[in-house]
Formats: C-alpha cells, sequence, structure tokens
C-alpha cells in the first residue's frame, strides 16, 4: 500500500518535474526521494515517472495517480487540523497562495506590509502558476486561496473582489499624446493597440473600447508578459492597455514609455481572492480578504461580493 509520503514526493515531483527541486521542496535527500518513488512504483507494479538526463516526465498513469494523490492529501489535512482541535478562523500556519504572474507581485507589493502586520503567525507560500492550473490546483487541495484576475462564478468556489483596476493607456515617451495629462478614447483613432491575455470579460472591454475609438487591436502578441509588452511600446509597436498596479510598479520609472489615463471608457480589471467554499480555512481566506480590499483601496478597490 503506498504511504502518504511516498505520494506527497509523487506529487511534488509532478508539480516541479524536477528531482532536485522537489527533494528540496520535500526537505530529503534526493537519493531518498527517488528510491521512495521507485519503491511506489514496485508497490503498484506500474511506471509513474518517466527519468531521461535531460527532463523528468509523468507517465499518463502517473499524472492520473497524482491527481487523485493531491485531493487525498487535502482530505488527510483537513482531517489533521480537525483533531488537532483547529480553529479555521485562526490566521496562523502556513497559507498557501496561487497567483497569477500578471496579477501576484503587483497586488501584494502592495499589500504585503498591511497583510505582516495584521497577520503576523500566518505564513504565505505563493507560487504562480496559469491560470487553468491554479484552478485546477485549487480544487484538489494544493492551494488555499487564489489571486485572480476574475470572477470565475464557480458554484464550489467563494470569491471576495478585492480591486476594480483602471487599464492605463502605454505609450512611447515621444508619441504625440504623452503630453496630455489624459487621453480621450476619440484621440486614439488609428493607433494599434498590443492586446495582453485577458479574462474574457475584460477583453470584451477593451475590444468594445477599440470599436468605439478606432483602435486597432493586435492579437500576435496576446501570450507575452506584461513586461514584454511594454518594451515593444517603448520599440514603437504600438501602444497598449496595462493594469494601474504594474503602471506603479514598472512603467512610472520608465524613460521610454510613459503611462496616461483614459478620460473615459477605461477597461477595468476586477482582481480578486478565491477559495474552496467547504474549506476549513475559508474563515481565514475572508480576513485575508479584508486585509487586502484595505491596503488596495488607494488603487480603486471596491468592496464588494
Amino acid at each position: 500500500m503506498p504511504t502518504l509520503q511516498q505520494l506527497r514526493y509523487l506529487t511534488t515531483v509532478a508539480d516541479t518535474l524536477s528531482f532536485s527541486r522537489a527533494a528540496e521542496l520535500c526537505r530529503v535527500a534526493q537519493p531518498t526521494l527517488s528510491a521512495q518513488l521507485k519503491e511506489l512504483e514496485a508497490k503498484l507494479g506500474a511506471r509513474l515517472v518517466e527519468r531521461t538526463r535531460a527532463r523528468v516526465l509523468l507517465t499518463p498513469l502517473g499524472q492520473e495517480v497524482a491527481r487523485r494523490a493531491r485531493s487525498l492529501l487535502a482530505g488527510v489535512e483537513d482531517i489533521r487540523d480537525i483533531a488537532r482541535g483547529y480553529d479555521p478562523s485562526a490566521s496562523q500556519g502556513t497559507l498557501q497562495l496561487g497567483v497569477v504572474p500578471s496579477v501576484g507581485a503587483y497586488v501584494l507589493s502592495v499589500a504585503m506590509p498591511g497583510l505582516r502586520a495584521r497577520f503576523p503567525q500566518l505564513r504565505l507560500q505563493v507560487r504562480e502558476e496559469h491560470r487553468d492550473t491554479l484552478l485546477r490546483q485549487l480544487s484538489e487541495g494544493s492551494h488555499d486561496a487564489l489571486l485572480l484576475a476574475e470572477e470565475p462564478g464557480r458554484p464550489d468556489l467563494d470569491h471576495r473582489l478585492l480591486l476594480a483596476e483602471p487599464l492605463h493607456l502605454i505609450l512611447p515617451a515621444d508619441h504625440p499624446l504623452a503630453a496630455k495629462s489624459s487621453i480621450t478614447p476619440q484621440e486614439l483613432a488609428g493607433e494599434t493597440l498590443l492586446l495582453q491575455e485577458t479574462a474574457p470579460q475584460l477583453r470584451q472591454q477593451i475590444l468594445a473600447l477599440c470599436q468605439a475609438s478606432g483602435l486597432k487591436p493586435v492579437s500576435d502578441y496576446e501570450g507575452t508578459t506584461l513586461d514584454t509588452l511594454r518594451q515593444m511600446v517603448a520599440l514603437g509597436m504600438g501602444l497598449s492597455l496595462l493594469p494601474a498596479l504594474y503602471v506603479r510598479s514598472e512603467v512610472l520609472r520608465e524613460q521610454l514609455v510613459v503611462a496616461r489615463p483614459l478620460s473615459s471608457a477605461a477597461p477595468v480589471r476586477r482582481v480578486s481572492l478565491l477559495w474552496r467554499r467547504d474549506a476549513p480555512r475559508a474563515a481565514t481566506c475572508l480576513a485575508l480578504a479584508a486585509s487586502l480590499q484595505e491596503s488596495l483601496a488607494p488603487w480603486g478597490a471596491r468592496k464588494e461580493a
């Protein structure tokens, strides 16, 4: 019968695709982790992990076993919490927080001082992943909460809106419109807009602005990072719309590009904290959301459900 430790090793290898990184996260020597996985494969009578010098991959069976193991391990942790007389409202211990790259660093750079002051005994363990991966991992119990730029509206998840964040127009510093303090949509007619990868609701807002103003949207580089879009604007390849917190962190110190607010019809990105509706740490997530809302208030946060 597989042990819980072996299942933890397998899920960590599945998450990292690296034996050395998995061993580091599990706080064991790499040979120990490797030997335990081989023992797990022997118990199951099947190959779970493909090992080569170049990379580590899970077999299809290994992926399925890892998926089920995550749910099992999350259930075991819930049982341990109950057995210890765990108080779900207590803001202590470690909270696993998943974030998308376009949100996490910029929200936490503003909110972290307030979180540390309000929850001195709470340790946030933050991991960046793609949206779909994060939602799957939240359902499987790998994360306690997520920071996403959307509100998925799933019945198994609860959420709180933290920030209704306007997008700012990013343009080259030598652009004729750069001298203005704000820009009307009508002044953008004929300009090229480099699109970022966004949630469907925000994308609809951006495309509506393009249609109303005469902006020409370009989707060729939609999968690029916010930093890459900023650099492309600096090279004169077009304009872009980037979130206010990113502007605060990366654009205001720039010399090659500037950020300007739109005088009207600015698209708004809705940043939310999500967690499993039946999670034992739901009360902690609610308290965390309240602190995040307070810290983000100067940037347009709205305290909505």
